[in-house]
């Protein structure tokens, strides 16, 4: 009998230093994160200071309807580049687990090419159609996963190109606005 206790000593090494990995990406994102969060904040307060100042200084109602306008191309300018900042964290996070998901699945699928060839190697005779439909599973396995993993990167691509012709409408919008 084949022993395949060595490799799945690996796979928990391999797990634990994957699993590792992955929450080191998530609190470097959630702190990214935090910091965007926390200039946000100090950007509105200091914001909020601007505009009362400004809403004081206009002493005719043409005054106050440029201040409004200012404001309002300020705020639209302003929320484009926060949401674009927490769209490039999401995206840069993504891509990191992306690429770690797809190591971690392709030693995954090397330590089990190696298992099943051990296997197949002291497999007693007339086991064929057993090997062969291990062989299938892992094929059909393969190409499940290849065909998620291309799912999710055109989903993730389609949200890129969503928000991109958003912030494009939004930033029109404002100068049409401004314009008027």
């Amino acid at each position: 009998m084949t022993k395949i206790a060595e490799p799945s000593t690996g796979w928990s090494e391999a797990s634990i230093d994957a699993a590792m990995r992955v929450a080191q990406v998530s609190m470097e994102s959630a702190e990214r994160m935090m910091r965007l969060q926390l200039e946000a904040a100090k950007t509105f307060i200091a914001e909020q200071a601007e505009t009362v100042n400004a809403l004081a200084a206009a002493k005719d109602a043409e005054a106050l309807t440029a201040v409004r306008a200012r404001l309002a191309e300020k705020t639209v300018h302003s929320a484009l580049g926060y949401s674009r900042d927490v769209y490039a964290i999401a995206a840069q996070t993504q891509q990191q687990l992306s690429e770690m998901a797809a190591q971690r699945f392709a030693a995954y699928q090397q330590q089990m090419g190696s298992a099943m060839e051990k296997m197949i190697k002291a497999a007693p005779g007339g086991s064929g159609v057993a090997v062969e439909a291990m062989k299938s599973t892992m094929v059909a396995t393969q190409t499940a996963v290849e065909s998620i993993t291309k799912a999710a990167q055109q989903a993730a691509e389609l949200a890129e190109a969503n928000l991109k012709s958003l912030a494009d409408a939004a930033a029109i919008a404002a100068r049409d606005a401004k314009k008027k």
